[in-house]
């Protein structure tokens, strides 16, 4: 018996491992005492050292010592330096694209941590049913439905095909169908958005993915303008709404609510300044405002919005249609 611990039912690449280290102890090794150890053949053993060898490992047969032996250091296999946090993470990643809608790759990870595992030694198994009580991923908001074009969507993108789609518009309350160029894919919020040249607007636009009613791929091809950039398209707006025009906006939270806002960064530009009374000032550099009233609004009587003066009416006004509605009795449910 070598002096290590062997698994002998283990599977192939902990076998491998396991000899690795039988030829660091600089014991005898056959094939004949290999095939005894991890009850398996001789033949076995045999594609195991060659397998070795075809890796890099500098495995040799001395013939007068009668023994399989190492020429020169070698380091643990590369597939085996895998540690249990590793695989702990890949499970986790894979949870996190189930709970962003993602379910193509969400499978393909699944798939691929269960081959993982089925060739790793039991020492670092984890359970996947143990880590899905452990950690959970709460997306908030998002698409009832699987995303039926989300994998065809990003083929689009690798490949540079033109794409048609049918879309429905919320905010115009109409469908329309259109050529684009799909340029990248973005989650936020729970939420899948293909940012896409328009040929029908005839400028980059946003599409919700859950919005796309029917899409045929072309076999034409587009190039990317060189003047696209996702950082900079991106970077400007406060969430998804986007407009030509940025506005320096200032919003004043009172000293309860400031307790929670200066523990978040969000936007790229924000200033945060603590006021001597400990309400808290936040200003920022943002395109488009529709974003930024929902998020002021969210707040109540907690956010102020101190300047522009487009965005304190727009918060103003949304407030008052708010009051009215609850002006006199309360309705009763029939």
């Amino acid at each position: 018996m070598p002096g290590f611990s062997a698994n002998r039912t283990g599977p192939q690449l902990w076998r491998l491992q396991s000899l690795i280290e039988w030829l660091r102890s600089r014991r005898l090794l056959t094939t004949r005492l290999a095939a005894q150890e991890f009850e398996v053949s001789r033949r076995t053993i045999a594609s195991d050292i060659e397998y070795l060898r075809q890796i890099g490992a500098p495995v040799e047969y001395d013939c007068k010592q009668g023994t399989y032996l190492l020429t020169e250091p070698f380091d643990n296999l590369p597939l085996m330096t895998l540690r249990r946090t590793e695989l702990a993470t890949l499970l986790i990643a894979q949870h996190a694209l189930e709970a962003l809608g993602d379910v193509p790759h969400a499978a393909l990870l699944a798939a691929a941590v269960q081959k993982l595992a089925e060739h790793l030694p039991e020492t670092i198994h984890v359970e996947p049913d143990v880590l899905a009580r452990t950690i959970r991923f709460e997306p908030g908001p998002h698409p009832r439905a699987p995303l039926k074009y989300l994998e065809a969507l990003e083929a689009a993108v690798q490949d540079q095909r033109v794409v048609w789609i049918r879309y429905q518009s919320n905010n115009r309350d109409e469908e329309t169908e259109r050529e684009v160029e799909p340029y990248s894919l973005l989650s936020y919020q729970g939420r899948w958005y293909l940012i896409a040249y328009c040929r029908l607007r005839e400028g980059m636009r946003d599409f919700r993915i859950d919005r796309v009613r029917a899409l045929k791929m072309h076999q034409a091809v587009f190039e990317i303008r060189p003047d696209y950039d996702l950082d900079a398209y991106l970077g400007p707006a406060f969430g998804m709404f986007r407009g030509d025009r940025t506005y320096a906006v200032h919003v004043r939270f009172t000293p309860y609510q400031a307790r929670w806002i200066q523990e978040e960064r969000w936007h790229a530009s924000q200033i945060m300044t603590r006021r001597p009374d400990g309400s808290l000032d936040v200003r920022m550099q943002v395109t488009g405002l529709n974003d930024v009233a929902r998020w002021v609004l969210s707040y109540g009587a907690e956010a102020e919005v101190i300047s522009p003066p487009v965005l304190r009416h727009r918060v103003a006004s949304e407030a008052r249609r708010m009051a009215a509605c609850y002006d006199g009795d309360a309705r009763m449910s029939p």
